[in-house]
């Protein structure tokens, strides 16, 4: 019987410990390449359509997200541009620089909804890169893990934000997002 114990513990032991071992931590936003960051962030924009825009889309960037310096630069030295980058420092400004996406940092989902609010009945686009869960605020939310961007969606701010949004985009989304639950 002691063998018995002696072989399957290390099993035992293995087979608790593996599902920690193999768990996914989050990573920071700056551990993810630029690039990636940039062509997620395009992909969604370019696959939106707003009811009345001319022209370029004005992608309002706070500077308190971690990848504001590579998308304020993505226009100028990634052609073509997808958006005009505007740089915004606080809600204020946001508001005054007339955006059709808000790309939030360390705002609180409640700050959001509050900015998002002030725009209706404005179409507006919002992502996040610090809020993963996805369950208030942002309409696409960016996740970082494992060195890679992904994203969720909150189907409840997308149905409100006023723009359409291919449904090819929407099935990118990652499981265990907002758009499930």
């Amino acid at each position: 019987m002691a063998k018995i114990w002696m072989m399957l513990l290390p099993l035992l032991l293995g087979g608790i410990t593996l599902p920690l071992r193999s768990a996914t931590l989050p990573d920071t936003p700056r551990s993810v390449p630029a690039a990636d960051v940039r062509q997620t962030v395009a992909g969604i924009i370019s696959y939106t359509r707003w009811p009345h825009l001319n022209g370029l889309p004005r992608l309002c960037i706070f500077r308190s997200a971690d990848q504001a310096q590579v998308l304020t630069a993505a226009a100028v030295e990634h052609p073509p541009a997808v958006w005009l980058a505007i740089p915004v420092d606080d809600v204020k400004q946001a508001l005054i620089s007339q955006c059709d996406v808000l790309y939030f940092g360390r705002e609180s989902s409640q700050q959001q909804v509050d900015l998002i609010n002030s725009y209706q009945p404005r179409p507006l686009l919002t992502i996040t890169e610090q809020t993963p869960e996805c369950v208030s605020g942002s309409a696409f939310c960016l996740k970082f893990i494992n060195h890679r961007v992904s994203f969720s969606v909150n189907l409840d701010s997308l149905g409100r934000s006023g723009v359409r949004v291919h449904p090819d985009v929407l099935m990118l989304a990652s499981s265990g997002s907002g758009r499930n639950g």
